[in-house]
């Protein structure tokens, strides 16, 4: 798969990568991945990498770079992103909500059955 390193942290061999199938992110460490480059992924470093998923989370298990910060206005833009704002609901017109409460004196009875000895 190729991707952009999103998030890059070089003194703990950690990243985060955006991958081309625009599904969940992958994330790069060096437990699940021992062939890293001598010089960590920076931000907005283009890679193509092998993916395994564990317990719903995407590892990277093989990484390469394919070319350096060239993703970096792709970063950028969704750093600036704005946040995606929850639509407004108007409850002006809603329903009230009366609770249920049955009344035990007017619930009809049933025709009482002798009950059965369980065996046991």
């Amino acid at each position: 798969m190729i991707g952009v390193i999103l998030w890059s942290d070089p003194a703990t061999e950690k990243a985060v990568i955006w991958c081309e199938d625009q599904g969940d992110l992958a994330f790069l460490s060096r437990a699940d991945c021992a062939d890293l480059p001598d010089v960590f992924f920076d931000v907005g470093d283009v890679v193509q990498f092998g993916v395994v998923t564990k317990k719903t989370v995407r590892r990277v298990n093989h990484v390469a770079r394919l070319q350096h910060s060239f993703g970096k206005p792709l970063v950028d833009s969704l750093a600036k992103a704005p946040a995606p704002q929850q639509p407004q609901v108007d409850v002006s017109d809603s329903a009230e909500i009366i609770p249920f409460r049955l009344n035990p004196a007017a619930r009809p009875m049933r025709a009482t059955q002798p009950q059965q000895r369980r065996r046991g």
